[in-house]
């Protein structure tokens, strides 16, 4: 075997270690930030506020602060009852409820919802009003408020009991 040979094999051994020891790294950092168990990547991030495309601002907001409601697999409430207008910020089922806070299972991850006295709890059917003993784990909820803390926790505003 000649020296051009032993060189070019070298050559291709060096760069596949370095490309295995990249993998092995970012497989880590993934792994130590979401852990083993995590769902895959989205755009939401882990637990961040909705982004727009490419990871940029969220999308502007029409005039009345809400966001345009109707996404597919996103309720659009509207005018009946006493609801607010628009898409929630986030919507899926209670996990806990504790003190002045609620986590939510969403299909971007669980998320924290930090209730205020001000927060207003109301249902879906009418828009009656109800009261936070109304929501236990495995209560479906839509949430409108403001996000806070760097996007991670959501301050809510108004929650929405939904139908089971």
């Amino acid at each position: 075997m000649s020296t051009t040979q032993k060189l070019l094999i070298a050559g291709g051994v060096f760069t596949v270690v370095v490309i295995v020891a990249i993998a092995t790294f970012s497989l880590g950092v993934y792994v130590g930030e979401h852990g083993w168990t995590a769902g895959p990547p989205s755009v939401a991030g882990p637990g961040g506020p909705p982004q727009g495309p490419a990871g940029g601002a969220p999308p502007a907001r029409p005039p009345g602060g809400q966001p345009p409601g109707g996404g597919p697999g996103q309720p659009s409430f509207g005018p009946p009852g006493d609801l607010p207008p628009g898409r929630p910020e986030v919507i899926g089922r209670v996990r806990s409820v504790a003190g002045d806070s609620i986590t939510l299972n969403t299909p971007q991850g669980p998320r924290l919802i930090t209730i205020s006295d001000e927060t207003e709890v109301k249902r879906a059917e009418g828009g009656e009003k109800a009261s936070l003993e109304d929501i236990e784990p495995g209560t479906p909820i839509a949430v409108f408020g403001q996000f806070n803390g760097g996007g991670r926790t959501l301050l809510a505003q108004v929650i929405v009991i939904l139908p089971p």
